[in-house]
């Protein structure tokens, strides 16, 4: 017998002695009444054939899809030094401590829970080694996305798709209704799907077993971007999770933030209300915003004016981040186009306070008034989208509108000079929507860029009342109107 031949014999046996070893505990822990769930997880790890990790890639392919960690990925950074409140907080350091519960991240539109939600997942996967943080998962829910990013299913999909990946023990769950499945469908490509129902199933049944070995950490974002009904019926799947891991005894927390409607307040677990605490994070990201240089020089000698501009911007924004960062970018427009400290603080006493009030004052007094016919197809556009439009999608729908128009100049729209003019267009986003309205690139496969509303509340705020201010604007009573009238109605 060669070494080679007498190494893979020796591999053999010891293969063999392992499987014995198994069966011999399980058969004393079945006569002696001591049997266990964990001991599951010992066949798990020993029946991990090789052809059954070939399966795993492709188990990992139907959880799967592209925009699943889109909205995550593209949140920007939090400003310097904010976020660090929550740290301090007796309601988030009693979750953190504690073995197992339930954290809610309450607010209003605006006041920048996707942000902390964003920084609680990075600190907590970034600053603690594994062994400490144990299994963290997230799904960022998005109002504006495909239907996976908005729906139950696409948050249980990727919920299972991540725990399925980072804990090994759990994956004969899922393998058995996987194989089944493709049995019952062939063995080539699988054309099936998975089910909601069946996935609450088997993510309940693999966060309790992976929650017997380490701790689970599962942050959910912006719970109301699924919609009323969705929303209430998640709120109560994951309080059913929550309420498995504490009768389990297991270690297992659920942090989830949304708006204080729609899903019901009644709920059990800690709950943090971020307009009540963020006063000090606007204040640093105002003061900071407007101490750039040439803002400063403008200043000259009414060095109090933006001080005390300041302090009325921060008093103003009553914990509504968006609400000061549509502020400050309106007083540094102003200023770059050389207006006085004391023009400057007008415009700010006229801004309204009310989030949606503000929406409409840019409508009126920001967009320029040749801007309307194109404004009111850009807000047109991305409220009737059932998915997220690209620069070019976008490109050929501003000129049809104005070919329509102007006949006579179809010709320099031909579709080769798109490719010319999509950097063009997206200079002028900001200008045809007061700012309202950036440019992403999302961070997939295709690098696609697409064409999105700053915040989610001013797609509310165009289907109940911005798209008929515009229209009234264009000065069109006919076609804009009743498109006015079809995005309120299908809001």
């Amino acid at each position: 017998m060669s070494f080679i031949e007498w190494q893979k014999e020796g591999q053999r046996v010891t293969s063999l002695n392992h499987t014995n070893s198994i069966h011999n505990q399980a058969v004393n822990q079945v006569f002696n009444g001591t049997v266990n769930f964990p001991l599951s997880d010992q066949y798990a790890k020993f029946n991990s054939s090789e052809s059954s990790a070939r399966n795993d890639d492709d188990i990992l392919r139907s959880l799967a899809f592209p925009e699943m960690f889109a909205r995550k990925d593209n949140m920007p950074q939090h400003y310097r030094s904010t976020c660090e409140w929550i740290l301090d907080l007796n309601e988030y350091k009693t979750w953190v401590k504690a073995p197992r519960g339930l954290l809610w991240i309450k607010g209003k539109p605006g006041a920048g829970k996707s942000t902390l939600m964003t920084f609680l997942y990075e600190r907590l996967k970034n600053q603690y080694p594994k062994e400490q943080r144990g299994i963290v998962l997230e799904f960022f829910f998005y109002a504006r996305g495909v239907d996976m990013q908005r729906t139950p299913l696409g948050m249980l999909r990727s919920l299972l798709n991540q725990l399925f990946r980072q804990d090994e023990t759990i994956r004969f769950l899922v393998r058995e209704p996987y194989n089944e499945k493709c049995a019952a469908f062939g063995n080539g490509k699988c054309n099936w799907e998975w089910q909601q129902r069946e996935l609450e199933k088997l993510l309940q049944k693999a966060i309790l077993l992976s929650a017997q070995q380490q701790v689970i950490t599962i942050f959910v974002d912006a719970l109301d971007a699924a919609g009323p009904q969705f929303a209430t019926e998640i709120a109560t799947y994951l309080h059913l999770v929550s309420e498995s891991l504490i009768a389990e005894g297991t270690s297992g927390k659920i942090c989830i933030s949304c708006r204080h409607y729609p899903v019901p307040t009644c709920r059990p677990g800690v709950e943090v209300c971020v307009e009540n605490h963020n006063r000090n994070d606007i204040a640093t990201y105002i003061c900071g915003r407007l101490a750039q240089g040439y803002v400063m020089a403008a200043a000259g000698t009414h060095g109090q004016w933006w001080y005390d501009l300041q302090a009325e911007v921060i008093d103003r924004a009553k914990g509504v981040f968006q609400w000061a960062h549509l502020i400050v970018s309106l007083i540094l427009e102003k200023v770059a186009d050389g207006r006085s400290p004391q023009d400057v603080r007008y415009c700010v006493q006229e801004v309204p306070d009310e989030l949606g009030a503000v929406y409409a004052y840019i409508l009126e007094n920001v967009i320029k008034r040749e801007y309307y016919n194109r404004s009111f197809i850009l807000f047109q556009r991305l409220c009737l989208a059932e998915r997220p439009l690209s620069v070019r999608e976008m490109a050929y729908a501003l000129a049809a509108r104005i070919t329509a128009e102007r006949p006579e100049l179809r010709q320099s729209y031909d579709a080769d000079d798109f490719k010319k003019t999509d950097e063009h267009l997206k200079q002028q986003i900001k200008a045809l929507s007061g700012g309202l309205v950036e440019v992403m690139e999302l961070q997939d496969n295709e690098n696609r860029e697409i064409i999105q509303v700053i915040h989610q509340s001013i797609i509310g705020f165009l289907r109940m009342q911005g798209l008929g201010l515009l229209a009234t604007l264009v000065g069109d009573k006919g076609d804009d109107l009743d498109a006015a009238r079809h995005c309120t109605t299908h809001a």
